[in-house]
C-alpha cells in the first residue's frame, strides 16, 4: 500500500512488535543474554550479569521511547 494508509498499517504493526519486545525485556534478562550469545558479542557468564542488566535496561528504555513516539505519530 502507498500513502497514508500504508504508513498507518506499518505503524500499527510496529506498535505490536514493540510491545512484544518490551514484554520480553521486562520478563527477564535471558532475552538479552540470548541475543548477545547469538551475535557472539560477549561470553555470557555470571560475572557479566551486571553488564547484561545494564544492556537490558538501555534496550528497554529505547524500546519504550520508540513505542511512545510511534503512538504519537500514528495519527499524523
Amino acid at each position: 500500500m502507498k500513502g497514508a494508509q500504508g504508513r498507518h498499517l506499518r505503524r500499527e504493526s510496529a506498535i505490536s512488535l514493540l510491545e512484544k519486545q518490551i514484554s520480553a525485556h521486562e520478563a527477564n534478562s535471558e532475552f538479552v543474554s540470548k541475543i548477545l550469545k547469538d551475535k557472539n558479542v560477549i561470553k555470557v557468564n555470571p560475572s557479566n550479569h551486571e553488564l547484561i542488566e545494564k544492556i537490558r535496561k538501555k534496550k528497554l528504555e529505547r524500546a519504550k521511547t520508540c513505542l511512545e513516539n510511534t503512538k504519537k505519530n500514528l495519527h499524523k
